[in-house]
């Protein structure tokens, strides 16, 4: 029996931080993955996605290059040299970064092949590179195995070959129609990619909104924008029946509306594209046998991402929180912090921000407005068009805007969305500020680069000192003296 004082499963953001951390502090590391490292992010998720982004962007540029003052002889972009694109980024950041070698040159023990519990201190593992079974002992384990596609239950959807975001890296072809079940993240953001490179785009999603999770005022202005490139968005929208039709498939809708009668709808489309929520990764890993306890979401975890078996810690998609690359990594780093030293650190997610790297960007921390209003009754709300930061006028990208919501007296950040062009990058001024206990007023005394996206930032702290509920009723004190 080989023994280690951590072996990770599951190579993915979690699993590589915690092997890196874990082989540089002298811990004599193990990190098993069934398939490839890097997990979903490099492979089906944040690279391969933002790289399409890119070049449907770049598309979009193009085909509205009269808007800059450039004339160009229009052509549909080529769907194998795009996927060439995404699969070169992918390359980069396998061989440079994600490389096995590279892990093994520090030190950590890299096993490829499927495992499981064989109690709360050893895994057996299938060796596929030796062709062995070993057996390992370890004094810690933390499970990062990831999640994968979740299908809705749709007669007739299983024998359609449908795309999710784990195969549809392998389509040969563009769609010429595309059907996407889902209008949370994923679906926005491969709709729209999708509809830019040529296809006829058509997003069905069963409640009265997309991107249910954002702020309404940032839902409701999306589906406007969305509208406007004539993507089709259907809501309030079941599915009913799925089956071939020809080379395609055949779809039942049915409206779920009050207003509506329930008729039932049908349209033929080439693809269809599964974006409708995801599932842990858990199946053969003999959790059950040894006492790791499973909810809905995934493995359950206490505040120190431990399980129920003392030794053995999960972390990353597979318990569930929140589905985010960065958030694996933070997680990630709050276990290599315990592992090492004394007094343990829980985990806190009060400030915790996400970007969805749709056209334009959406970025988000903290509670959204309805959220905050329950939580501290009247709050303040201030408001910035995107048309009125000078570099977003002087590039075009004016679409959006910038929501701040603070406690009405000292301003204390609550919530941050935002709209725009580089919102991902700009919402991390707010972040650090939120994380910190910085109020809005702070920020409008910081020099910020003109012209930049991050003047938006220091515009809206101005507005506290303008328009904030404390200054109103200094004013009021004042003009009644």
């Amino acid at each position: 029996m080989e023994v280690y004082d951590l072996t990770i499963i599951g190579g993915g953001s979690a699993g590589l931080v915690l092997a890196v951390a874990g082989a540089k502090l002298g811990k004599k590391t193990a990190l098993i993955e069934k398939h490839r490292i890097g997990g979903d992010c490099l492979w089906t998720g944040c690279v391969p996605s933002k790289a399409l982004l890119k070049a449907a962007k770049v598309a979009n540029y193009i085909q509205n290059a009269d808007k800059y003052g450039i004339s160009t002889s229009e052509s549909k972009p080529n769907w194998q040299s795009v996927m060439n694109y995404v699969r070169s980024t992918q390359q980069v950041i396998e061989e440079e970064h994600d490389n096995p070698e590279r892990f093994r040159e520090m030190g950590v023990e890299v096993i490829f092949g499927d495992g499981h519990f064989e109690s709360g201190e050893s895994f057996v593992v299938e060796d596929r590179e030796n062709g062995q079974t070993r057996k390992l002992k370890s004094k810690k384990y933390v499970i990062s195995t990831g999640s994968r596609p979740l299908a809705p239950s749709i007669p007739g959807l299983d024998e359609c070959e449908y795309l999710d975001s784990e195969n549809v890296w392998e389509l040969e072809e563009l769609p010429e129609s595309l059907l996407v079940i889902g209008a949370g993240p994923i679906g926005i953001e491969l709709g729209q990619a999708f509809h830019r490179l040529g296809s006829k785009v058509t997003i069905a999603q069963r409640s009265d909104r997309i991107l249910t999770k954002e702020d309404t005022d940032v839902s409701e202005q999306m589906q406007t924008y969305f509208t406007s490139e004539d993507i089709n968005i259907r809501l309030n929208t079941d599915i009913t029946q799925v089956e071939k039709h020809g080379d395609g498939v055949k779809v039942t809708f049915s409206e779920n509306t009050s207003k509506s009668t329930n008729e039932n709808t049908e349209e033929a489309f080439d693809k269809i594209l599964v974006a409708a929520g995801r599932a842990p990764n858990i199946e053969g890993l003999g959790l059950e046998n040894i006492g790791v306890k499973v909810g809905q979401n995934g493995i359950e975890v206490n505040d120190l991402l431990q399980t129920h078996v003392n030794n053995i810690y999960a972390a990353g998609d597979v318990i569930g929180h929140y589905l985010f690359t960065h958030v694996a990594a933070f997680q990630a780093q709050l276990l290599v912090r315990n592992f090492l030293l004394p007094f343990s650190k829980k985990i806190n997610y009060a400030v915790v921000p996400w970007t969805t790297f749709c056209d334009p960007e959406i970025a988000r921390c903290g509670l959204t407005e309805m959220q905050a209003r329950a939580q501290y009754g009247d709050v303040d709300v201030f408001r910035l068009d995107q048309s009125d930061v000078d570099r977003a006028v002087a590039e075009g990208e004016t679409s959006g805007f910038s929501k701040v919501i603070t406690t009405k007296w000292r301003g204390k950040i609550v919530g941050v969305h935002l709209v725009g062009a580089n919102a991902g990058e700009v919402v991390h001024e707010y972040v650090l500020a939120m994380q910190e206990g910085i109020p809005l007023r702070k920020l409008s005394g910081m020099i910020h680069v003109y012209p930049t996206y991050s003047t938006s930032v220091w515009r809206v702290a101005a507005k506290w000192l303008s328009e904030g509920s404390l200054i109103n009723s200094l004013r009021k004190i004042v003009g009644a003296g």
